[in-house]
């Protein structure tokens, strides 16, 4: 046999080791076009490996359902304006992912650090835990509200240009804080329901509405506007007086007062009536009672 036949048999017998060589793979002919997680997509065919497309966004399919529920019950509180309970629920989530919690819950976490901003640790974290958000995602929903939720720290004094790098920093708040507003300046009106023409009853509106305790009145103001965004913080204060007979013959009886709950509260309207209560509920213990009489006083700053 020649040398050429020889050769041409030599590359038949090894065309068919090298065409079923199983180890052999070809390129992703999709490339670097795969959508991360939360990146839009039309199918999961679209998304990176362990993501599946719902509602046309790349989520991850290991999920924690303990997690999620306190995530949701984090979600629930900031929405009565329970920002405390909200971060304790979100901190409470993130310990039950065996890795690092989606990013869902994790921009959720510090948008309620921003929410509790007032307090400089959360801030602080808040902004970390924010800028750790925007490296998760590329876009989306999810960036604009921590994008959103990040700006209310700059008046906390954070520093955006920290925000441009994926490294995440040590210290966010380097700039001065902003200024703190003046003081809140708020008119206070009393009505009763129903009217109370009773001696001396007048004396408790009066008291409510007083330069005395017009600053508590106002510092509630802030504390219930901050938490709820309303210019107007209605409390309610059911007030009952009734003569009580002494048990003995040889002594009068006296007039017993009281402030009543006020049912179905929660979130910041609990957090007000609880504020107003504490500020208004000793002064009007003191006043004298000259008739018994029954009504509920709304309380109006605004």
């Amino acid at each position: 046999m020649s040398d050429v036949n020889r050769l041409g048999w030599i590359v038949l017998a090894l065309a068919p080791i090298y065409a079923c060589d199983s180890r052999a793979k070809g390129a992703d002919p999709r490339g670097d076009s795969l959508s991360k997680e939360y990146e839009s997509c039309s199918a999961s065919s679209d998304c990176e490996d362990k993501l599946r497309c719902f509602e046309h966004a790349c989520r991850r399919v290991a999920r924690n359902t303990v997690g999620d529920y306190y995530a949701a019950v984090g979600q629930v509180s900031l929405a009565k304006g329970d920002v405390s309970g909200a971060v304790a629920a979100y901190e409470q989530a993130l310990g039950h992912y065996e890795q690092a919690a989606p990013p869902d819950v994790d921009c959720a976490y510090g948008a309620a650090l921003a929410a509790g901003r007032a307090k400089h640790d959360n801030a602080e974290l808040g902004a970390r835990v924010l800028h750790r958000c925007l490296n998760a995602v590329a876009g989306g929903e999810l960036r604009e509200r921590a994008l959103r939720a990040l700006a209310l720290l700059s008046d906390s004094g954070l520093d955006p240009l920290l925000l441009q790098t994926d490294k995440l920093a040590d210290v966010y708040l380097k700039l001065a804080p902003a200024a703190p507003p003046p003081p809140s300046d708020h008119a206070v009106t009393v009505a009763a329901s129903p009217a109370v023409t009773a001696a001396g009853f007048q004396a408790f509106p009066d008291k409510i509405a007083s330069a005395e305790l017009h600053a508590g009145m106002n510092a509630c103001w802030d504390a219930y506007h901050k938490a709820a965004n309303k210019d107007a913080m209605v409390v309610t204060l059911p007030l009952r007086a009734a003569y009580v007979p002494s048990q003995y013959d040889d002594e009068q009886g006296s007039f017993a007062f009281a402030i009543d709950a006020t049912p179905g509260l929660a979130g910041a309207d609990a957090a007000a009536d609880e504020c107003v209560r504490a500020l208004v509920g000793p002064e009007l213990k003191k006043l004298p009672l000259q008739a018994g009489f029954a009504t509920k006083l709304a309380i109006t700053v605004k």
